[in-house]
């Protein structure tokens, strides 16, 4: 029989298609023979490769997860104090919100079970809403109640209705209070309630001696399954990122990406990239207290500014990749 080639391993997530290649396969660029649209080329092996290959095949790396953590310092006034204007205002506005509104903000050790499951309802309704949303929450809800003295809630509630809700670990060892999950029902997104129920948690860092709070992990890609809208919430809060393995191991690894088309992407979207942090040995609280990773914006129509829309604490640089739509 006539040798043939074999095919691209090709997976798809949520409408996004990835085409796994291998070094040969990236410099003849085979995914250009596909039968079908690729989005993404992706690099296996990349470890071995340093960034200049990498470069000169036209593939940018990037840690799989980031964690945004920011130290919460003495004081409320001193944590505000290296925020925008507008996000001080945002601040007061939430506070003033909940007061006009008579909303009542309810901070809990340990995590009982009638107010996971009241959370998870309103996790429930705002997943619902979201294009690509995961209910992770809903998920993990046997394994939050296993867990539950380690974990700290921070809920908001009209009457005896939870409005907003936030779930946190303490992680003591790291100094860190880490949001698990969070959701608010339409109205108190719009009151911006969420940003009283986070400095609610902030507080609750402070009175405890943690150091650090945590607004989680995200894929390190803003754009498909997560929106930059939360890129640019959880910057303008003051939190930067560090690569997720730093606090948890489980999620190491990076993933060396060329990106070919927005079809299955936001335009724009966003992409966390190793920068200078790629081969570092990194350690916790050291990734914290230095900037090192490079954002990359992915946009089919640059517009003059766009960049500027996306700062963010901590980016060693930025830089705009024009892909197609």
């Amino acid at each position: 029989m006539p040798w043939k080639e074999p095919e691209l391993e090709i997976v798809e997530q949520d409408g996004l298609v990835v085409a796994l290649v291998d070094q040969q396969e990236a410099a003849s660029r085979t995914w250009t023979t596909c039968d079908r649209p690729v989005d993404i080329a992706r690099l296996t092996g990349s470890e071995g490769l340093d960034g200049a290959a990498l470069a000169e095949l036209g593939f940018t790396a990037r840690p799989r997860w980031v964690n945004w953590c920011a130290q919460v310092r003495d004081s409320e006034e001193e944590f505000e104090s290296g925020l925008s204007r507008t996000e001080r205002r945002n601040g007061r506005l939430a506070r003033r919100f909940v007061q006009e509104q008579q909303l009542r903000a309810e901070v809990r050790q340990g995590l009982a079970e009638d107010v996971l499951d009241a959370f998870l309802d309103v996790y429930d309704e705002q997943i619902a809403g979201m294009p690509r949303g995961k209910n992770f929450a809903r998920r993990e809800r046997e394994r939050l109640l296993a867990a539950a003295p380690d974990h700290v809630s921070v809920c908001v509630y009209a009457g005896e209705a939870m409005v907003a809700g936030s779930l946190w670990r303490v992680r003591r060892g790291e100094s860190v209070l880490q949001m698990r999950f969070s959701a608010a029902s339409a109205d108190a997104r719009s009151g911006r309630v969420m940003r009283a129920a986070y400095g609610e948690a902030f507080r609750f860092a402070r009175d405890h001696g943690l150091e650090f709070a945590s607004l989680g992990n995200d894929p390190s890609l803003f754009g498909h399954v997560v929106q930059p809208g939360l890129f640019n919430f959880k910057s303008r809060l003051g939190f930067g990122v560090v690569p997720s393995q730093v606090l948890d191991p489980n999620l190491a690894g990076e993933f060396a990406d060329r990106f070919l088309s927005l079809r299955s992407l936001s335009d724009p979207s966003l992409v966390v990239t190793w920068g200078g942090r790629r081969g570092e040995p990194l350690s916790w609280p050291a990734a914290a207290s230095s900037p090192g990773h490079d954002l990359l914006l992915l946009s089919g129509k640059p517009e003059p500014g766009l960049l500027d829309a996306f700062n963010g604490d901590g980016f060693r640089e930025r830089r705009l990749l024009v892909v197609s739509s």
